[in-house]
């Protein structure tokens, strides 16, 4: 991954992408301009997902299996919706919210 001139990463998690059915584990980083989730290599489906945050439309909590509390969606302007499992959503929702009233 590479970064854009004066890119900043502010968060470097475990995370999970529903792709379809599956539950694809990787690593999510944050930055100041975009979401980046790279696929761990034993997935079946691998690869990076990149999402702009001047894409964004919305950004909320959503609970895994409709119980656990430990998702978010990011639903972009192109009405594609992203569901990632991860640890300090709220932290992690703040922050992209605040970063969308940039755009």
């Amino acid at each position: 991954m590479n970064l854009m001139e004066n890119e900043q990463i502010y968060f470097n998690v475990l995370a999970n992408l529903f792709r379809g059915a599956e539950s694809v584990g990787g690593k999510l980083k944050i930055t100041d301009r975009r979401l980046i989730f790279k696929s761990h290599a034993f997935n079946i489906q691998t690869g990076t997902t990149e999402i702009l945050i001047e894409q964004i439309a919305e950004v909320k909590k959503r609970n895994t299996l409709g119980l656990v509390p430990n998702g978010i969606s990011i639903i972009t302007k192109d009405e594609i919706e992203y569901k990632f499992v991860l640890w300090n959503r709220s932290k992690i929702i703040d922050f992209i919210s605040k970063r969308m009233t940039n755009y």
